[in-house]
């Protein structure tokens, strides 16, 4: 009786646990759908409405994750992939209210729609990241293949024809870029880079820091960097046999070139027969490349995803400061009249110089253009001097030196709305 118990309570929750999870992934929407009504036609019309409102109610939900500009642009192609599946993604709804209006018929829903089904579809196609300004990711992957030394692109930099030649040898860079276009990235592509960049000898490493990758990204106008390391070896062999067994292990991060954040980080394995070990060993690579690449790709557009729909932080670095009370004004206008912030977060502020991280549902351009947008009266020099993906930069106009009147708090402070 007591192990019947205990199997029932397991399965409780397991149904509970993988309950929760689904709702986790999903978002409840209330939008109202409408259908032609004439007397008689009571039950179509109803009908339709329900199902014009599902449409809508996945139609907001890709809103929030691809930008305005891709709806217009690309509504044929979510039209016909994403629209005419609506109830695919619906998991449940409830009629809210209903009703004939005139020569309408309207219904009311709370649906409950699976936006990680959606992101799934939406990076299938390609549209996701356009949410996200569609950033250029570099990779930056030391290999190293059977019998041979750690290959990487950035040793020969400077050297445009040993830079081909190496290119053509990765065969981990190869697969992941194939892996990432296919998804829809915009990728940095050394081999035609134009113009003299200049790299001291200290980059050239296998193991470059995230600094370095950073620096060498924003030289390359990256904005996110995916660096790592692959390594081929062979594997047990069968005794008599000319056929060997190869194995192949990549790890590798992906790091936003303006602030240092990670956007993901895993590891990717592959095997391979071949009579060749070179070729085996290369045939290893490419699997344990795409394993990874599919791994890295859900990683960050779930983040891009959660960030779309929640909001991220935005890190504003504020120059020029003079008097500690402007920096509380600006602190409290950013907060109170710019929709889409949900906090401000002061970091720290020294010798005029304070560095705040905003949470806020949009990118920082568009922050930064809603800041230019407001009047500053006690403010009047504040401008933007900068804006990147992740981060602003702002200025007050004031001296650099660091002035009597500033006085940061003791730990960092937490401010909401």
């Amino acid at each position: 009786m007591a192990k019947r118990f205990f199997v029932l309570l397991m399965v409780a929750l397991f149904v509970f646990f993988c309950r929760q999870s689904v709702y986790a992934e999903s978002q409840v929407v209330n939008v109202t759908g409408v259908a032609p009504y004439t007397m008689g036609n009571e039950a179509q019309a109803r009908d339709l409405a329900i199902q014009d409102a599902m449409r809508q109610a996945v139609e907001q939900a890709v809103g929030t994750m691809v930008s305005a500009e891709t709806m217009v642009q690309d509504y044929q192609v979510l039209r016909d992939n994403v629209f005419t599946k609506t109830q695919g993604y619906i998991q449940k709804y409830d009629v809210v209210n209903a009703g004939a209006k005139g020569n309408l018929y309207e219904v009311t829903i709370s649906a409950t729609v699976a936006v990680e089904n959606l992101k799934d579809d939406l990076s299938a196609l390609g549209l996701l990241h356009a949410r996200v300004e569609k950033p250029r990711v570099l990779f930056m992957i030391a290999e190293q293949n059977i019998g041979a030394e750690y290959i990487f692109w950035w040793r020969w930099w400077g050297d445009v024809k040993a830079i081909g030649q190496q290119f053509d040898m990765a065969a981990t860079e190869t697969a992941l870029k194939e892996e990432f276009i296919n998804k829809g990235f915009n990728i940095v592509d050394i081999s035609s880079v134009t113009g003299k960049i200049e790299l001291s000898k200290g980059y050239r490493v296998v193991d470059l820091s995230d600094a370095g990758a950073r620096e060498l990204g924003r030289k390359l106008g990256a904005e996110v960097v995916i660096k790592g390391k692959a390594i081929a070896k062979e594997g047990p062999r069968t005794s008599g046999s000319s056929v060997g067994s190869y194995l192949a292990d990549i790890s590798a991060s992906a790091i936003r070139v303006d602030n240092g954040q990670v956007l993901g980080a895993s590891r990717g394995h592959g095997v391979s027969r071949n009579i060749s070990e070179v070729t085996g060993g290369t045939e290893a690579l490419e699997k344990a490349a795409r394993e990874l690449a599919g791994k890295m790709i859900d990683q960050i557009t779930t983040k891009w995803t959660s960030e779309v729909q929640a909001g991220g932080l935005i890190q504003i670095t504020v120059k020029g400061i003079e008097e500690y009370s402007d920096l509380a004004k600006f602190k409290d206008t950013v907060k109170a009249q710019i929709r889409g912030v949900n906090a401000v977060y002061q970091r720290s502020v020294e010798a005029g110089i304070a560095v705040l991280d905003v949470d806020y549902k949009g990118g920082a351009q568009q922050l930064a253009d809603e800041i230019a947008k407001k009047k500053f009266a006690d403010i009047p020099k504040l401008k933007i001097t900068s804006a990147t993906t992740n981060t602003i930069e702002v200025s007050f106009g004031g001296t650099m030196s660091p002035p009597k009147t500033i006085e940061a708090p003791s730990a960092p402070e937490s401010e909401s709305p």
